[in-house]
């Protein structure tokens, strides 16, 4: 029996007490998988397979590393992509041991390294070797979250404040608060997960997942590391769905950028006890995650046309904002070079642009717009401009950084 459309999807355990309404989602699954089938045909003709080839080697990198920011780690990209070559290279993490061997202290860079190597090693295999919804069970929960978490505790000796994972076990104690949400109480729990595993197997659709997402984490069945393992079944599962064949996006890069507003609605389900704050922005999350891939071969394209440009590097690096942006007006371009080129200096690097038929200058009212002097539209710009016809009827929200001008 499909619960979907129904106001309670759970009914016998804690989960009973979340409302949930499919009709005010922004999205049907029907919508959605739309979207992706397009992508999928504009990933066949047009994206570049350098482009291609690319995105996949940084999803897994980047989706890692949006998970463990996550859990507010203060590692840097580089810091995670040096640990990335451990894993590629399939080799242990072994700095950890060589210091408690030396007696050395461990510090909180070590415990968010070797975090950041449990969850990208996880993903890596299991990108590989993914779990399907129907493999699910309480075990195998607890698998994936030793996993995730295995050899964290021994910083519980070296951190203050420090929360312990207890790797591959459920939540013991009641002690755990989200803002002010008070999830399942550990009795609880065993059976909560459950009908939840259960569920999730007779509801194989996006929604499903996304509410599946939600409702783990409102059970909140681990001492810590919830998040990370909610967010890894989540891309397995959408993946098991049929979307993102090629892993080309991940919705755990879009809630770290986002991350403000990730906390928001999550805790406005948790709190309200209402699945659709939360089952939205999943939406929303998947549905942009798609537009950034057609976005990201956009921009390597006109990237490419900046670069064969026979001009001076620092009129190149003026003009480099409208890889990101079709058009940007005057005053807002000269913004981005930060005070690093005097006033009159922009305007006659811009001059020497529009001289060169590099960029075309257009005048509106009293203001001035500069665009990339590219000859007919890129397959892209049609396609992102079908998509955002019909997102911006659907989202009140969408990142300046994804918008088509």
């Amino acid at each position: 029996m499909n619960n979907l459309t129904t106001l309670k999807p759970f009914t016998h355990t804690f989960l009973s007490q979340f409302i949930f309404k499919q009709e005010l989602l922004p999205f049907t699954d029907e919508e959605l998988s739309r979207i992706d089938v397009q992508l999928s045909e504009y990933e066949q003709v047009f994206l570049n397979p350098d482009i291609e080839k690319n995105l996949i080697s940084k999803n897994e990198l980047l989706a890692s590393f949006a998970i463990s920011k996550a859990e507010n780690s203060s590692l840097t990209l580089q810091e995670a992509q040096d640990v990335y070559s451990v894993i590629v290279a399939d080799k242990g993490y072994t700095f950890i041991t060589a210091k408690l061997k030396t007696k050395q202290k461990l510090t909180r860079k070590d415990y968010e390294k070797l975090e950041f190597f449990n969850i990208a090693r996880t993903f890596r295999s299991l990108n590989k070797s993914p779990i399907k919804i129907n493999d699910l069970t309480p075990i195998l929960l607890r698998e994936l979250h030793k996993n995730l978490t295995a050899g964290l505790d021994i910083f519980a000796k070296f951190l203050p404040d420090f929360t312990v994972y207890k790797a591959g076990n459920f939540r013991d104690n009641d002690t755990v608060k989200v803002g002010t949400y008070t999830p399942a109480p550990y009795k609880d729990i065993e059976k909560g997960i459950i009908e939840l595993v259960s569920w999730i197997k007779q509801n194989q659709t996006m929604t499903g997942v996304a509410l599946f997402h939600t409702a783990l984490y409102a059970l909140h069945p681990f001492h810590n590391g919830n998040k990370r393992v909610c967010r890894i079944l989540e891309h397995l599962f959408f993946r098991n769905l049929g979307l993102n064949q090629k892993n080309l996006y991940s919705t755990s890069y879009y809630y770290h950028k986002q991350k403000v507003r990730y906390y928001k609605y999550l805790l406005y389900s948790l709190e309200r006890r209402n699945l659709n704050h939360f089952v939205a922005f999943v939406q929303e999350a998947l549905v942009l995650s798609m537009v950034s891939v057609i976005k990201t071969s956009l921009e390597a394209k006109r990237h490419e046309f900046l670069l064969k440009q026979d001009i001076d590097s620092q009129i190149k690096s003026i003009l480099r904002p409208l890889v990101k942006r079709s058009q940007i007006q005057f005053k807002n371009l000269f913004k981005y070079s930060r005070g690093k080129t005097a006033r009159q200096t922009f305007v006659n690097y811009l001059q020497k642009a529009v001289e060169e038929d590099i960029v075309i200058r257009r005048e509106k009212g009293r203001a001035t717009y500069y665009r990339f002097n590219i000859k007919g539209p890129f397959p892209e710009e049609e396609t992102l401009k079908k998509w955002f016809a019909f997102i911006s009827q659907r989202l009140s929200f969408i990142p300046d950084d994804l918008k088509l001008v």
